[in-house]
């Protein structure tokens, strides 16, 4: 049985035994390791297996790799972690696929390492254990156990293994091969072409490639429309924030921030402490505050006045100021401190965000209250419930456009679109009405300035 476990990590920089020995369970005895300088990790996924234990280990050493940033660094744009690799989330995804790799190979009785000499004809090819792994996945999808996405990404990380092992030399040579493809361009600009185009390739752009990728002819129909996008009822709200669990105010906070400001997950976790106010001092309405959203990019979000109160008040609170006298024992002074900070001082994982709302549905339950929220579907009702409040002040389309692409960080309108089309469907109670008006209020001045200054141009 190959499974995952989540543990305490430290990746700090040149490891040494230090002579000591450690006690394990009154039994056994380890090695102590001391480093140079720490970087613990919290939460670090490794996979374990006791008939697996080798290739296990393996897998969690090019976890360590790409952690590091000793392999395939993260992209231009991309988030890092203080190492420069990836960051844990994204560890937690690659070793969720390469369990999943390992489970078939078990399964089917074979080795990751096996390789064979075989022609380069499509046939031969479906032998090498990388395309009978493609093969088993097209299946799955097939089969709606899985869908393209997922698979791909489970056969993109396996790539990413056997790369890994080629390049350490674990491994002779890669079971697949790479070919440049030609990407043919709409139009061309022919003075352009003779400077900086090769004349072989003078009809494209070139670019390396492969064919375990699953193409999108396997993909499934979907159904249903406007398919992720579930904004929560009156009920569903009052359910959510009445439980017992959601009477913290942090959870509270974590919650309002997707709820009234369209925050994701993450950059919850990112929001610095720098960008909370003392209310106090002015009578702004609504606040401007700067977050980290996809890709490294920086956005201006709306928090209402009542919001930013809270968090000030949070951000002085005793327990908080606890634990910010802890970040700066741990942290680097250079980096800047976010608002939520978990009890060791360190930054807050994502997934304690994520899971109020399967927390709070386990209680629910407990009332016979069915619950099948997400944290995600707090930012599909301040989507669509904002795109409504706009369509319904007769507001410019193309301003309504615009202005939720970039309060929700969307990098493609289509994205954005999905969620003025719902909005357009969406018919509110009272109630429901009654809290868009009081939550949206008092942007509506903001936003109607904003509109007479993009036709005059002043923006």
């Amino acid at each position: 049985m190959i499974s995952i476990i989540q543990t305490k990590l430290n990746l700090g920089s040149l490891p040494s035994f230090d002579g000591e020995l450690l006690d394990i369970a009154g039994e056994y005895q380890i090695r102590n390791i001391n480093h140079q300088r720490h970087h613990e990790v919290d939460k670090f996924p490794l996979l374990f297996s006791d008939t697996r234990l080798k290739d296990c280990l393996e897998i969690n050493l090019f976890l360590e790799y790409r952690y590091k940033g000793k392999f395939l660094r993260p992209s231009r744009g991309g988030h890092k972690n203080l190492l420069g690799g990836v960051t844990v989330k994204t560890i937690k995804s690659i070793a969720n696929s390469l369990k999943v790799f390992l489970v078939w190979l078990e399964a089917a009785g074979l080795e990751w390492k096996d390789l064979y000499a075989v022609s380069a004809s499509e046939k031969a090819k479906e032998w090498l254990l990388p395309y009978r792994f493609r093969t088993h996945l097209i299946d799955r999808i097939k089969n709606n156990e899985l869908s393209l996405d997922t698979a791909n990404l489970y056969i993109s990380h396996v790539r990413q293994l056997y790369e890994w092992a080629w390049r350490t030399r674990r491994i002779e040579k890669l079971p697949f091969k790479y070919t440049d493809k030609v990407i043919r361009k709409k139009r061309s600009n022919s003075e352009f072409d003779l400077i900086f185009a090769s004349f072989s390739y003078d009809r494209g752009m070139v670019v390396q490639t492969n064919d375990l990728t699953i193409p999108k002819k396997h993909r499934q129909k979907k159904m249903v429309l406007n398919d992720g996008l579930s904004p929560y009822s009156q009920k569903e709200l009052k359910d959510f924030y009445s439980t017992n669990h959601m009477q913290s105010e942090s959870r509270r906070l974590w919650a309002d921030l997707a709820l009234l400001c369209g925050l994701r997950a993450f950059e919850v976790v990112l929001l610095k402490e720098s960008e909370i106010v003392d209310t106090a001092l002015d009578d702004t309405k609504v606040y401007s505050v700067d977050v980290l959203g996809k890709f490294n990019k920086h956005r201006q979000i709306l928090v209402p006045r009542s919001l930013m109160s809270r968090l000030w008040n949070y951000r002085n609170s005793p327990e908080r100021l606890k634990r910010s006298a802890k970040w700066g024992a741990n942290q680097n002074a250079e980096i800047d401190k976010p608002l939520f900070i978990n009890r060791s001082g360190n930054i807050l994982n994502e997934g304690s965000i994520t899971n109020i709302t399967s927390n709070a549905a386990k209680e629910l339950l407990t009332s016979k209250i069915e619950f099948y929220r997400s944290f995600h579907d707090l930012r599909s009702t301040f989507a669509t419930s904002l795109a409504r409040f706009l369509l319904e002040k007769d507001l410019p389309l193309g301003f309504i456009q615009y202005r939720l692409m970039t309060l929700l960080g969307h990098s493609k309108f289509s994205t954005t679109e999905k969620y003025i089309d719902l909005a357009r469907t969406i018919t509110y109670d009272k109630r429901m009405k009654s809290w868009v008006e009081d939550v949206f209020g008092g942007l509506e001045q903001e936003l109607s300035v904003e509109v007479t200054e993009l036709e005059i141009g002043v923006r």
